[in-house]
């Protein structure tokens, strides 16, 4: 039986908190319990999270070690009512101009606890607390890496994929309801549009919480990580799937065109077909992608080229058309237009986002 997500996630922590407390008991350090917090504070959610959580912990530590071993001496002949907050002042201070966040905390417990429970031992806690609190983040990432690996970089790759996969899904749906050879009664019956813009509304909350995600999978591509291929086609990717989502939202919220007149009919085949050629296209993008799991391939070639699905010129009918269709037809023109450039220019930037590698 397979395991779930959050099984693995803790069976690996308690896993890793035994390694460290064996690591500890072998050495015969003291304070070895500092290991095991840092596990326990920093090992969450993916790699990229723990990281980052490790980094501002290990900064909090230093900065709270500092300042007490600078202000102990000076203010420990003052009352603590007013040594202990001027000490904390300071820390706050350092941590708020090192934007620590997380670390901040952790900042203030070190001064504290330096202060009021190993005054006399500075010189030899504030060592162990450092080596036992880098040890303690150091393990935790290798057994994130080693055991069952919860990285950002492939859930960002694998989430957008499956939102590929399911917005490609969603546009399968649209072409049977609307289909411009199906009565608008029939249509209605077949499929309610509140099913369906209640599934377009699941798919923006997946693509929010991918953007919400997608700092912790920088952080795992390190320093510059904006301009690595991969965050650039992250971003041409979510551009490319909110405008899908809106488009499709916006085609069920309008009213279905009658599709009556021969004009009409022959636009609704042409538009009919452009989304249906577009929906082949994110399929081969999302083939593409798949097959090379651990890499990052070119676009698929040729290129996307949206001109050859200019609006056909035997259209001339539709202008004798009252003004409300000729509206609704037009503006489903200005949709289908708008998300036809966009797949040129996601192929585009993602191009440019593999060149050279």
């Amino acid at each position: 039986m397979a395991l779930s997500p959050s099984t693995k996630a803790n069976l690996r922590l308690v896993f890793t908190i035994a390694v460290v407390q064996g690591f500890a008991q072998i050495t015969g350090l003291a304070d070895g319990m500092y290991a095991s917090l840092a596990v326990i504070s920093v090992m969450v959610g993916s790699y990229g999270a723990t990281l980052e959580l490790g980094r501002q912990r290990l900064i909090g530590t230093l900065v709270g070690a500092i300042v007490v071993l600078i202000a102990y001496p000076a203010f420990q002949h003052v009352p603590l009512m007013v040594g202990l907050p001027l000490a904390q002042l300071l820390a706050r201070l350092l941590a708020g101009s090192l934007r620590l966040t997380v670390g901040y905390s952790v900042c203030l417990f070190v001064v504290v606890m330096g202060w009021l429970v190993h005054d006399a031992q500075l010189d030899s806690w504030i060592p162990l607390r450092l080596f036992w609190t880098t040890v303690g983040v150091l393990i935790a990432l290798l057994s994130l890496r080693l055991f069952w690996p919860s990285r950002a970089r492939l859930e960002q790759r694998q989430g957008l994929l499956q939102l590929l996969l399911d917005l490609g899904q969603a546009v399968d749906q649209h072409l049977q309801r609307e289909g411009p050879w199906l009565q608008r009664a029939a249509a209605s019956a077949a499929s309610p549009q509140h099913g369906s813009l209640l599934q377009l509304s699941a798919l923006r909350d997946t693509l929010l919480q991918l953007r919400a995600q997608r700092s912790d999978a920088l952080i795992e591509l390190g320093t510059m990580a904006a301009r690595h291929p991969s965050a650039r086609l992250w971003a041409a990717f979510d551009s490319q799937c909110e405008l899908l989502i809106l488009v499709l939202a916006t085609l069920q919220r309008q009213r279905q065109p009658s599709w009556e007149g021969d004009a009409e009919q022959h636009l609704g085949w042409h538009l009919w077909e452009r989304l249906r050629l577009m929906r082949e296209r994110l399929s081969l993008w999302h083939d593409t992608l798949v097959a090379s799991p651990y890499g990052l391939p070119p676009p698929p070639s040729p290129a996307w080229q949206h001109s050859r699905l200019m609006v056909p010129s035997n259209t001339g009918a539709i202008s004798q058309l009252p003004l409300e269709q000729q509206q609704l037809l037009a503006s489903r023109l200005m949709l289908f237009d708008e998300l036809d450039q966009s797949l040129a220019e996601t192929e585009a930037r993602w191009g440019e986002a593999t060149q050279g590698l």
